[in-house]
């Protein structure tokens, strides 16, 4: 969807809430989309159903009305598995898709060893759950759940200390991905990518502490700490490879 398109929906959700004095909500929206949104309304509230979701719905209040977490039309769906094998992200997405569920109506999808936590709109959420009872061949238990009844899994990551010449993207690609210089720049033109779930072919772009550097084919990296320079002038970073 363009940036164009996606505002005119945007704009959309207001003038109706606007109109019918009543709140209004989007679909789930990718880290990408909600940059754009925030752009144009910087004091928008996003909620995906946890603190720290990275795919939230956009709800639109009227005057008289303070945003509220708890109205937001999100449900979560609880995966148990009935025995021990290992599902990833993709799993329980795929099987989900295979519904025919738009992906506008799926938020995170959170996995651990024993279960999954998926968040759906509400409207779709007892279909879900009748159409499922195996996730790539594994039973499993599926309950509807309130999105404040679960414990949210921790993020697992793992840290990586390194040098770099400088924080140009493409020299923290560099060393991320231990390539040359030359090769970074040409990754990041090619539209690989995104600071801060924005797509980037900025490869001089000055990246500080707390960015989130995403790079197709290898995963997210968030830039933890920008420490003193060794005697060769050269940076030590700290990163946090999610997993």
């Amino acid at each position: 969807m363009s940036d164009d398109i996606l505002l005119r929906r945007i704009d959309d959700i207001f003038a109706l809430c606007e109109k019918y004095h009543t709140p209004r909500f989007s679909q789930f929206l990718d880290a990408a989309e909600q940059a754009v949104i925030k752009n144009k309304y910087p004091d928008c509230t996003l909620f995906g159903g946890y603190d720290g979701a990275e795919r939230c719905m956009l709800g639109a209040f009227p005057d008289w009305q303070e945003p509220d977490f708890g109205i937001f039309p999100v449900k979560v769906l609880e995966f148990i598995k009935k025995y021990d094998k290992s599902l990833t992200h993709r799993h329980y997405l795929g099987t989900v898709l295979s519904l025919g569920i738009d992906r506008g109506k799926i938020g995170d999808i959170l996995v651990d060893s024993e279960r999954a936590y998926v968040f759906l709109s509400e409207d779709i959420a007892e279909f879900v759950k009748s159409g499922i009872n195996k996730i790539a061949g594994v039973g499993v238990e599926t309950h509807i759940m309130e999105c404040d009844e679960i414990v949210v899994p921790e993020k697992r990551f793992e840290r990586i200390d390194t040098v770099c010449a400088s924080m140009r993207m493409d020299a923290v690609l560099a060393a991320v991905l231990n390539i040359s210089r030359s090769r970074a720049k040409a990754f990041i033109m090619s539209g690989r990518a995104a600071v801060n779930h924005v797509d980037t072919l900025n490869a001089d772009c000055i990246l500080k502490e707390d960015d989130l550097l995403s790079i197709r084919g290898f995963g997210r990296v968030e830039i933890e700490n920008i420490g003193r320079k060794t005697r060769s002038d050269r940076l030590h970073i700290t990163l946090k490879k999610y997993l």
